[in-house]
C-alpha cells in the first residue's frame, strides 16, 4: 500500500513555491558570478578554497588530543578539561586568522567568524567528551 502525502494542497503549494525562489537565487549567483570581473572571482575561489582548509584543519585538530586525553585525566579536575578545549579553540582561531590575513572586515564578516569559531569550540567539546570516554574518564 502507498503512502498518501501530508499537508495537502497548501503543503504542496509551498514546497513549489520554495523550491522556485530557491533556483531562482542559485541562477541570480550564477548569473552575478558570470558577471563579476575576474578579480571578483579569484576573491570568492580564493575564500572558499581558505575557508575549506580551515575547516578541514578544525576538524581534524581535536582528534591530536587522543595522544594525551590520559594526561588530562589524571589530572582529575575539569579545569584541565577546559583548558585543552579552549588551547584548542585558541589554535583554531589562530589558524583561521592567518588562513583568512587578519582580521573579518565588516559585522557579517565577525558574525559569521564568531559563528565559526563557537562552532569549532562545540565540536572540539564533543570530541574531546568523546576521548575521555573511549580513554575511562
Amino acid at each position: 500500500m502507498m503512502e498518501q502525502p501530508t499537508g495537502g494542497i497548501l503543503g504542496r503549494l509551498a514546497e513549489r513555491v520554495l523550491s522556485l525562489v530557491a533556483l531562482g537565487l542559485v541562477v541570480l549567483a550564477g548569473v552575478a558570478l558570470w558577471q563579476m570581473g575576474p578579480e571578483g572571482r579569484a576573491a570568492i575561489w580564493s575564500a572558499i578554497w581558505r575557508s575549506a582548509l580551515w575547516l578541514a584543519l578544525a576538524a581534524v585538530l581535536p582528534w591530536i588530543a587522543r595522544l594525551f586525553i590520559g594526561r588530562v585525566l589524571e589530572a582529575g579536575s575539569n579545569w584541565a578539561g577546559l583548558a585543552l578545549i579552549a588551547a584548542l579553540t585558541a589554535i583554531n582561531l589562530i589558524v583561521g586568522l592567518i588562513l583568512m590575513g587578519g582580521l573579518p572586515a565588516g559585522g557579517w564578516g565577525w558574525l559569521a567568524a564568531l559563528a565559526a569559531l563557537g562552532l569549532a569550540a562545540t565540536y572540539n567539546y564533543f570530541v574531546t567528551e568523546y576521548l575521555a570516554e573511549q580513554a575511562g574518564g
